[in-house]
């Protein structure tokens, strides 16, 4: 005799539980992350602090002093002018390319690894989910854009470049650009992963753009933030570049033609650049932007003093990005050279390609702005540029063969080993006007020593450098 089977329960019978999403969330984050999140918002809070206070002692007292000693009328021409204008425009463009350039490695929304494997994984609202860390970039981003525009307007106000009316705009014209920042951050990381929705729409519909987050980006870009912080502590540079290495799709059909070492070696680096175009285009962007400020600053006589420092930031970064092949020998140190080259004559060839780009756009940008001018070509001028070249050559140098921080070392040494190379191309490049303007005595020779012992400075690293790995 068969057993008749049992009856199926109706599914409308079975108990049905409901879960509220916040306090799902609030629960795994308790044990997930314990008092992390508390802790995180204190050292949120005491960085702003430390933000707030540079700002006030160094930041306001530098800009009203550096514009208050300029000539204020012929300075606030200049500022209103199209050139100026322009000038704002491309800073502007070159922070948002620097928020789609950090968005495909690091993106503003990257929460620890377990809770993207235990908590995302899970079937609750992605945005609900990683909106926390969402709200702490974009609470920074409005911070350090509205202090930025409120510290350079009231500085300018108290110099008497602007009318009081311009401190509220600047500070509402900061926080806009804080945000917008921080959206198009968040669109570059969802770009940074195929996905069906990565239009521009996502700047304005930030849930949806929360949710097109898929988990693979995330542990991506949580795995990155671990490897770049590693790096950043041990200071293996070497690491963090190969993290940012995009592949080479462009010109891998070239080869290099058979020569002498030191022509190899300059066709190399010119090959290296057309199979990477981003490196050689922003590299163009940052030194064109640096030699428009500088040639202000050697032209203009209203230029305030603090112009020079300035620009020799963006000259000193673009450089870099054109001189990839002597970061390439540095990484490579120690190896036997494959085409019979010394450790000298390549760190030349490799100054080749990114000096001659240097002083053609500097030449270019000096040119535009002596016909702008009206003015005679000055012969302390050209030769503060053709110094700076020598300054930014020896400090790539030293910043590509500057080796290992020291073993035993605490966070104040490691900066100081970061910043070495760039601090001397400030100092020394911020000296060179001052020391070639006509009627200085010995200026011009003491300026030329200058130069001359960071370049040999530079090629000591190198030669020290590679007997080091090779003992």
């Amino acid at each position: 005799m068969t057993t008749p089977p049992s009856p199926q329960p109706d599914d409308d019978a079975l108990p049905t539980f409901e879960v509220d999403d916040h306090e799902w969330l609030g629960q795994a984050d308790w044990i997930i992350g314990g008092e992390a999140a508390a802790k995180a918002r204190a050292q949120g809070r005491y960085a702003a602090y430390v933000l707030m206070l540079m700002a006030a002692v160094y930041g306001f007292p530098i800009v009203q002093a550096t514009f208050k000693t300029s000539d204020s009328a012929t300075l606030r021409d200049q500022l209103h002018s199209a050139v100026a204008y322009g000038v704002g425009l491309a800073a502007v463009g070159a922070i948002f390319a620097a928020a789609v350039w950090a968005g495909r490695f690091r993106g503003p929304v990257v929460p620890p690894m377990p809770w993207i494997d235990l908590v995302l994984a899970a079937p609750v609202d992605r945005a609900l989910a990683v909106r926390r860390w969402w709200r702490y970039a974009v609470v920074g981003a409005l911070f350090v854009g509205g202090l930025g525009g409120l510290t350079l307007s009231a500085g300018l106000a108290y110099a008497g470049v602007v009318g009081p009316l311009v401190i509220p705009i600047a500070l509402v014209g900061g926080l806009v650009l804080g945000l917008a920042v921080a959206r198009v951050w968040l669109w570059a990381q969802v770009r940074s992963w195929p996905g069906p929705d990565r239009g521009l729409s996502l700047l304005w519909r930030v849930d949806d753009a929360l949710r097109e987050l898929h988990g693979e980006s995330l542990r991506q870009h949580s795995a990155n933030t671990s490897t770049l912080a590693g790096s950043a502590m041990t200071g293996n540079l070497r690491t963090a570049r190969l993290t940012f290495a995009r592949p080479v799709r462009r010109a891998r059909t070239r080869r290099l033609r058979p020569g002498r070492p030191f022509p190899v070696l300059v066709r190399r680096d010119v090959l290296g650049l057309r199979r990477q175009p981003s490196s050689m285009l922003t590299g163009l962007g940052l030194f064109l932007l640096g030699s428009v400020v500088l040639a202000w600053a050697l032209t203009q006589p209203a230029a305030p003093g603090i112009a020079v420092p300035l620009a020799i930031v963006p000259l000193y970064l673009g450089y870099g990005a054109w001189a990839e092949g002597l970061r390439l020998q540095a990484d490579n140190i120690g190896t036997p050279s494959l085409i019979g080259s010394g450790p000298l004559e390549e760190a030349g060839a490799h100054l080749v390609v990114p000096t001659a780009l240097a002083t053609l756009v500097l030449g270019g940008s000096y040119a535009v702005a002596v016909a702008l001018s009206s003015g005679g070509v000055g012969v302390g001028a050209v030769a503060s540029i053709v110094c700076a070249l020598g300054a930014l050559a020896g400090g790539h140098l030293l910043a590509a063969f500057r080796g290992q921080p020291a073993l035993v070392s605490g966070p104040q040494i490691l900066i100081a080993w970061y910043l070495m190379p760039s601090v001397v191309v400030l100092i020394v490049g911020s000296l060179l006007p001052l020391l070639l303007r006509a009627g200085k005595e010995g200026g011009a020779g003491i300026a030329v020593w200058l130069v001359v012992g960071v370049v040999a400075w530079g090629l000591h690293r190198v030669r020290r450098l590679t007997h080091l790995h090779r003992t």
